[in-house]
């Protein structure tokens, strides 16, 4: 079977890693680390193994730039692509949201509205920000796009501990308590305004939410995925949750944690970012691994 190749949950290679990306590309294969064990395997990039690439971004412009670089090893990319409108002290380095809208407009002109997914994801409610912000932005989003996407993930901050420590640290914000009933509410509003501009609104590892008029995300769904690109050679892939009330199918994950300088504070992605930041600087583009250089004898 085909693999889907996720890049990536971990961190943001569009953003970030695109010329390492494209160079893993030419070489056909990139080595991962297990981030739990540590062990290191390789992952084959051929064109005749790979069924599809999913990125996640919050800045598809680099990659735009070389986009057809990445085409000449497949056609089949899919792009959830995160526009939240944060803050900058939340969001510290990511692109104004309406040049991000922009970016997403492009992708889904030169695809389809099919292949990419808007991820409003997630809502950090804190003691400064309340939900009325990102009513107003998610307003203005669902406009924007409207013809040129049909889904919106979203979901609630998860308070990890790693997430508490940054905001603790980097932050004036405090992330308030909403209990499950307001974000359902919350959720419904949401979805209503999606509706209005032709989108569906979908629950990520928040099935809590879950109602007639919001659904539960598969963020990598094999099915769908064998749909959008007409090759169902992947339609028996396993299931493969990363997470509680995670829905996904199997893929290889190719990123790194503690590797994005985006400096989002709610991220479960980086323990530090004046870390991640450092590790984004040293990184040399020419090696076959995020983050390190495997010597593969």
């Amino acid at each position: 079977m085909k693999n889907i190749i996720s890049a990536s949950r971990r961190t943001d290679i569009p953003a970030f890693y695109t010329e390492w990306f494209i160079q893993r590309l030419r070489a056909g294969e990139v080595y991962v680390k297990n981030p739990y064990g540590g062990q290191v395997h390789r992952v084959s990039l051929r064109p005749d193994d790979i069924h599809c690439i999913v990125f996640w971004s919050k800045n598809f412009a680099p990659l735009i730039a070389r986009i057809e670089e990445v085409e000449r090893v497949t056609r089949n990319l899919f792009f959830h692509f995160t526009i939240t409108g944060m803050p900058a002290e939340i969001e510290q380095h990511t692109p104004h949201y309406r040049d991000a809208i922009s970016d997403l407009v492009y992708i889904a002109g030169r695809y389809s509205a099919a292949h990419v997914v808007w991820r409003f994801d997630p809502i950090c409610i804190t003691d400064r920000l309340p939900f009325e912000y990102y009513e107003d932005i998610f307003s203005e989003c669902a406009e924007k796009l409207r013809g040129s996407c049909i889904k919106c993930y979203t979901s609630f901050v998860q308070k990890y501990k790693k997430s508490l420590v940054n905001f603790a640290k980097y932050s004036t914000h405090r992330m308030a308590e909403v209990d499950i009933e307001t974000q359902r509410t919350y959720a419904g509003r949401l979805s209503s305004i999606a509706e209005k501009n032709g989108i569906r609104l979908y629950a990520c590892c928040n099935d809590h939410l879950l109602s007639g008029k919001v659904l539960k995300g598969s963020c990598i769904n094999s099915r769908e995925l064998a749909e959008v690109f007409g090759d169902f050679s992947i339609m028996s892939a396993p299931a493969a949750p990363t997470r509680r009330e995670c829905a996904c199918s199997r893929s290889i994950d190719i990123g790194a944690y503690d590797t994005c300088p985006h400096g989002c504070l709610y991220c479960y992605a980086n323990a530090d970012k004046t870390r991640a930041r450092a590790a984004c600087a040293e990184m040399d583009m020419g090696w076959n691994a995020l983050g390190f250089n495997v010597d593969a004898g």
